[in-house]
């Protein structure tokens, strides 16, 4: 696409890709057109990627007309509680407003093939008060925070339901890129910050090229799997353990490999409720930069 990009395409790419993720089927172990969890349905996916257009738009105000920039921190704080008020079913797209809101600022910011050097500016650019604000959007949705040290000293990692936490922070001096520094070792969304979004581009590519030649459904299904097949996914590890996320990662090989059938690690992980919802942020944040680029459903 040539020329600078809108704000409405942007948001709009943005919910497109939130809404292609979850309509990915079968998509093993995650809610998809034909599974959903006792409490979550795909409906709730789709309400909540629809209800949070608004700030998507805002995300991408920065430096335009006369709107004041806004944190991403504040936008993940506004877009959790758009996504709670739209459908019942607790936390949906928590980890992808981590890596949506970054790439949506970096694409206001110049060229498409600036956009992923833009993005590691803009997430150093992080303040105290994202991080605030990042704390804050917690108690609006369940996520699962594994507690972890500091990396320069013996400090424990803010307990994110303690009430005190805020004003650690401040005391702290921590920014939003800290926390994302401090958690990548066990999650491998905040990890895509300091690694440079590094399978949110590769997820783009693989993505793009079965596009190709497949459908847009086969594309998102297809790179889901083999993401899945090459790291463990971390919200299994957080829900498990590390050894439960090697197992899933073990399974996806053997699909890839034609040990096993896509519909047999779907039917498997859904009877042992093992959901890999990190590498679907990963899709997310994939699909983004894949519609950004002129990819078309």
């Amino acid at each position: 696409m040539a020329g600078r990009l809108t704000p409405s395409f942007i948001a709009r790419c943005a919910v497109l890709s939130m809404a292609l993720e979850v309509s990915g089927t079968p998509k093993p172990g995650n809610i998809d057109r034909e599974h959903d969890y006792v409490g979550t349905k795909y409906e709730d996916f789709l309400a909540s990627a629809i209800g949070v257009y608004p700030v998507m738009e805002k995300a991408c105000r920065e430096g335009v007309g006369e709107s004041a920039p806004r944190g991403i921190g504040s936008l993940i704080l506004e877009a959790s509680g758009e996504s709670v008020r739209w459908q019942g079913g607790g936390n949906t797209h928590f980890g992808a407003y981590i890596l949506l809101f970054p790439l949506i600022k970096s694409a206001m910011r110049g060229p498409l093939d600036e956009l992923r050097d833009n993005a590691i500016q803009v997430v150093k650019e992080t303040t105290i008060q994202d991080a605030v604000d990042f704390y804050r959007a917690f108690s609006m949705v369940d996520v699962r925070m594994k507690e972890s040290k500091d990396l320069n000293s013996n400090e424990r990692s803010l307990d994110v339901s303690d009430s005190s936490a805020l004003d650690e922070l401040g005391r702290r001096g921590t920014t939003m890129y800290d926390i994302m520094e401090i958690s990548a070792k066990n999650d491998m969304v905040a990890r895509e910050w300091v690694e440079g979004f590094r399978l949110s581009f590769r997820a783009a590519e693989k993505i793009q090229g079965k596009r190709r030649t497949g459908t847009m459904n086969d594309a998102t299904v297809l790179t889901f799997l083999e993401l899945l097949a090459e790291e463990p996914d971390t919200l299994v590890a957080k829900k498990y353990d590390m050894n439960k996320a090697i197992y899933v990662q073990g399974l996806a090989n053997d699909v890839l490999e034609r040990r096993m059938t896509l519909k047999e690690l779907s039917n498997r992980l859904y009877v042992e409720k093992i959901n890999p919802g990190s590498t679907a942020d990963i899709i997310i944040a994939g699909l983004f930069i894949s519609l950004l680029n002129g990819m078309r459903v």
